[in-house]
């Protein structure tokens, strides 16, 4: 046996080591000791939104709504383009939350900007606001523990997985290594959606997961990314498509999970942990901008653009299925984008982080190239840019 197939089997082995499941029985008992463990305890208010202060942000909500008539909807648009906007507008939305918080992401890390809103949704849960949050499975929370002792914590509160491979919240290298080659088709099917919707008022939408990286906070490397705080009837849209993937056939229950049911088995649920800040100065610093209303108004919801009518384009959970009619349907955002490319008179701005062109795509703006008057397409990248030979003439102001 060579040095490389043993190596092979000790993979295979400590992979599955770890990936027996619960049966039906331990599950349920497991998902019992969470639900049992949940507090119903909410802050006692006099009057109705006396647990929660005035949210600029959010009073955007209730302002596009009073303006907009049948037919001619009105709608508030803010461009975040800084990271210490985008937390801040993030605080502010869920201090002000008076019903609901759906919160849906790729990656929800342990580290200053994830903890920071991890204790402002909990605080919200604690005054009476349900808050939903919808995890992809590889970027999940860390700790095995932590996953518990939300699934513990609040009847308020719930946390559901989005395609857990091998039935697990958490997966190690040597896992992903034997998910990948049994079922590499399910390991790929990722959710990389990101949306904040509040009160069904108000929804944020853009690139930012919730990691010190997409808030400024790394001290050595940041990502540049975007969102789009919008406010308005089109929320009702962003919140149901919310809605789908938390009740879609992918997303489990965090305390109905082996690692997490498992724990809970074996030590009960568990108490929230203390999350102590690696940087306690900048976390107090945000936290006292989003408590200032009037920085709020004058740096953001002054800044807000109103507009008419908001198209929002999403994918749907079903383009996972394996029927690939049913697949088919789901998918709503490439040839609604298709159509707008297409409908360019004058010029078309691209910016993303990945451009990989497909066939479809590339005929696509060969016959751009074809028509007359012919539409300026102008291109920025911040990684590479994946473009055939035959579109490199296109205007490239990619950066580097």
């Amino acid at each position: 046996m060579t040095a490389a197939v043993r190596a092979l089997l000790a993979l295979l082995v400590l992979a599955c080591g770890g990936c027996t499941s619960l049966s039906a029985l331990e599950r349920d008992r497991a998902a019992a000791i969470a639900h049992q463990a949940r507090s119903e305890r909410v802050s006692a208010c006099d009057a109705v939104a006396a647990c929660d202060r005035a949210s600029p942000l959010r009073e955007l909500g209730e302002r596009a709504l009073a303006e907009s008539a049948p037919g001619q909807p009105r709608h508030y648009a803010l461009l975040l383009d800084y990271g210490q906007d985008a937390l801040v507008s993030r605080l502010d939305l869920i201090r002000g939350a008076r019903h609901s918080i759906d919160l849906q992401t790729y990656i929800f890390d342990e580290d200053d900007a994830g903890h920071l809103v991890l204790d402002e949704l909990m605080a919200a849960v604690r005054r009476g606001v349900r808050v939903r949050v919808l995890v992809d499975q590889l970027s999940a929370l860390r700790q095995v523990e932590t996953l518990a002792a939300l699934a513990s914590s609040h009847v308020n509160f719930e946390l559901r997985i989005y395609n857990p491979v091998l039935d697990r919240a958490r997966i190690t290298y040597p896992m992903y290594a034997w998910a990948a080659a049994c079922c590499w088709r399910r390991l790929n099917q990722r959710m990389h959606s990101k949306l904040l919707v509040v009160d069904g008022l108000v929804a944020v939408t853009g690139g930012r997961n919730y990691q010190d990286d997409y808030y400024d906070w790394n001290p050595e490397y940041n990502f540049r990314d975007r969102d789009v705080l919008v406010s308005g009837p089109v929320v009702a849209e962003m919140a149901a498509n919310f809605e789908a993937f938390w009740n879609a056939r992918l997303s489990v229950p965090v305390e109905r999970l082996t690692d997490v049911g498992r724990y809970l088995l074996r030590n009960g649920a568990p108490p929230l942990p203390e999350w102590p800040y690696a940087d306690p100065g900048r976390v107090e610093a945000v936290s006292r901008a989003a408590d200032d209303p009037d920085l709020v108004r004058e740096r953001l919801a002054d800044e807000a653009i109103p507009v008419g009518e908001v198209l929002f384009i999403a994918d749907q959970p079903q383009k996972h299925r394996r029927d690939p009619e049913v697949a088919a349907s789901a998918v709503h955002a490439s040839p609604r984008l298709m159509g707008l490319i297409e409908s360019a008179r004058e010029e078309v701005l691209l910016q993303t982080p990945y451009l990989v062109l497909s066939d479809q795509a590339q005929d696509m703006f060969r016959r751009l190239r074809q028509r007359e008057p012919r539409p300026r397409v102008v291109g920025s990248a911040t990684g590479r840019a994946f473009l055939p030979l035959s579109l490199r003439r296109v205007e490239d102001h990619s950066e580097r």
